[in-house]
């Protein structure tokens, strides 16, 4: 595979992680605001971080591959 896949397949990861991060957050706080909201924050620092990683990460392999190309 060429690198600039790897970085659309990197960059499709990343937006899943941050999805599966942040969204779970998004909807506690809005369509429940007085339940605990533990299981959401925890997704959110843990998950949502390596999805940003992985998107920056795809983000630079996409630029790479698409100027050696």
């Amino acid at each position: 595979m060429r690198l600039s896949r790897w970085g659309i397949a990197f960059m499709q990861l990343g937006v899943l992680l941050l999805a599966i991060g942040l969204l779970p957050l998004v909807v506690m706080a809005t369509l429940f605001p007085g339940a605990s909201t533990l299981v959401p924050v925890l997704l959110s620092l843990s998950v949502a971080p390596l999805g940003g990683l992985c998107l920056i990460s795809g983000f630079v392999m996409w630029a790479i591959g698409t100027v050696r190309r």
